[in-house]
């Protein structure tokens, strides 16, 4: 009998109408965080348009490392997100600008290095682009910093404040200009 397309043989080989081919499992994640979903490998995205559903997807075969890894790359994937500015009081002029998806379920992250739960953040800026946003803040802050340690730097919080908030105006008002002109 000759095989049909679709055919799919003992050992989970798939005949695609030329040649029997090894295809993966609906539903099933690999260590790329692609998820084969009706005959080929899609992005998450992909598989929820498509119809997937979350509490299908089956992650096989993959390691705790590769588990970090693929967090990071579907995080690192999302462009959107918050700038912003967090303190502690224990380091009272040192300010840290940073990017996450969502500014106050950072802070809670870093509330577990801070036996008083102390970490607060004082400004916040949503951002299409937040990995570009950060970078421009830093260099917004680092011209006016005394000292700058990664992304920590050593400034007046009110200072920190006022510079934070007049780079967000203007980019608000530029927002505001463009929307003006496509009117």
């Amino acid at each position: 009998m000759k095989p049909k397309n679709g055919d799919v043989r003992r050992d989970g080989r798939r005949f695609d109408g030329t040649t029997w081919r090894k295809t993966g499992t609906n539903h099933h994640m690999n260590a790329d965080g692609l998820i084969f979903y009706k005959r080929k490998y899609r992005t998450l995205d992909g598989y929820l348009q498509q119809g997937g559903n979350m509490e299908k997807i089956v992650f096989s075969g993959i390691k705790a490392q590769q588990y970090n890894e693929l967090i990071k790359r579907l995080y690192d994937k999302e462009e959107t997100g918050d700038v912003y500015l967090i303190i502690n009081p224990a380091w009272p002029e040192w300010i840290k600008v940073g990017k996450a998806l969502d500014a106050q379920n950072r802070c809670h992250g870093y509330q577990t290095s801070s036996p008083f739960r102390d970490y607060e953040v004082i400004a916040t800026l949503h951002s299409d682009n937040r990995s570009k946003k950060e970078k421009e803040m830093h260099k917004v802050f680092e011209h006016f910093a005394k000292e700058r340690r990664g992304e920590w730097f050593k400034i007046d919080k009110i200072k920190a404040i006022n510079i934070f908030n007049i780079h967000a105006t203007n980019e608000l008002s530029k927002e505001i200009e463009y929307e003006r002109n496509s009117i």
